[in-house]
């Protein structure tokens, strides 16, 4: 979500963030992500509102290009989307800076935030009602490793590699929409840098060594 994978369109229009900066059509496309492709009838079903706020909000998605209109899987009677092919990613960091997009991308990120812990949420009271072999590869961990930028970037490059690789698969027998969420995030870092810390730790050290001393 941070930085544009291979093949993945980058989101920077002011236009297209505030279309996407939307509570619903965040849930929309969230909703659309786990099943692939729906009518506005099937997701608002699955939302709880009405088939002409989803198909209003569905046409204002298609018309900045994050779903597409899928006419092989249509009846003729609805529309059929699905997200754009490839997929879509924000330089967050560039537009968190920036004061045109700033608010917008705040929201989105949020949203998307929210969405994964609650489908964690989901998961956990659901699980137990699953069949064994699906029960046996859901995986939730977090892991922390010592890597410089150069390496953990190579590590990102790899886990790319890994998707695209299952992405270019044909479904296997009994296959459903699997969710990965991927976050790389240095958990150590400082804005001002460890010398400055270093110091401010030092003078907080020297502050309570002289309150406990006696006259």
């Amino acid at each position: 979500m941070t930085k544009s994978a291979a093949g993945r369109r980058s989101i920077t229009d002011p236009a297209a963030l505030k279309a996407l900066a939307h509570p619903l059509r965040l849930k929309l496309l969230a909703e659309l992500g786990n099943r692939e492709r729906a009518t506005a009838t099937e997701l608002a079903a699955a939302l709880g509102e009405s088939s002409g706020s989803t198909s209003y909000h569905l046409r204002q998605l298609h018309r900045h290009g994050f779903i597409v209109e899928d006419p092989e899987a249509g009846t003729g009677r609805e529309r059929v989307w699905r997200p754009t092919p490839g997929g879509w990613e924000l330089p967050i960091l560039d537009l968190m800076d920036d004061e045109t997009t700033g608010a917008a991308a705040d929201l989105i990120l949020r949203a998307h935030l929210q969405a994964d812990a609650e489908r964690a949420l989901a998961v956990v009271r659901q699980a137990p009602a699953w069949p064994a072999e699906w029960q046996d590869v859901l995986r939730r961990e977090e892991v922390h490793l010592s890597l410089s930028a150069e390496q953990t970037a190579e590590l990102n490059r790899e886990l790319d590699a890994v998707i695209e690789r299952f992405r270019a698969q044909a479904a296997g027998a009994g296959a459903r929409r699997v969710a990965l969420s991927i976050n790389t995030t240095p958990t150590d870092y400082t804005v001002n840098g460890g010398e400055e810390a270093a110091a401010s730790d030092a003078a907080d050290d020297a502050a309570h060594e002289g309150a406990g001393q006696r006259p």
